[in-house]
């Protein structure tokens, strides 16, 4: 019989750290209007990866956009990208070096979204790391 592995953190900081990613997950549902076709973790990977190139300075096009979701034909991923465009989360600039190539980058808006999502869910996930104060003791 094999012995249970030792327990590496307390039953009580999983289920904080549980409650933290499901309100994660309910705050991104919200943040896109409990929108079926963004509630998806295509769509998470294609938005967090425009927002954070952009943070960076990097510029993506629309190859390396597609390729930042992990599932679906080429095809498919295009479609994505599509629907973003038309919804006004994602904007196509052409280069102004080589007029063959687009970019995409995230709209104002989903910029202000993904901000809002990420500081919620930040300070919420944090409080499931650091521990509670209790009569003085960590």
């Amino acid at each position: 019989m094999t012995e249970p592995a030792e327990k590496m953190v307390p039953e009580e900081r999983l289920i904080q750290w549980m409650e933290a990613l499901e309100a994660y997950a309910r705050d991104w549902d919200k943040v896109f209007e409990g929108h079926p076709h963004y509630f998806t973790q295509e769509y998470w990977y294609l938005f967090v990866g425009v927002v954070t190139s952009a943070w960076e300075g990097r510029s993506l096009t629309i190859n390396a956009a597609c390729q930042m979701m992990k599932t679906g034909s080429a095809r498919t991923r295009e479609d994505r990208l599509k629907k973003a465009v038309q919804d006004g989360y994602l904007l196509k600039v052409r280069s102004e070096s080589d007029r063959r190539t687009t970019y995409v980058m995230p709209s104002e808006m989903l910029e202000s979204k993904i901000r809002g999502h990420l500081e919620r869910t930040y300070l919420r996930t944090a409080e499931a790391f650091l521990p509670h104060q209790k009569n003085g003791q960590a």
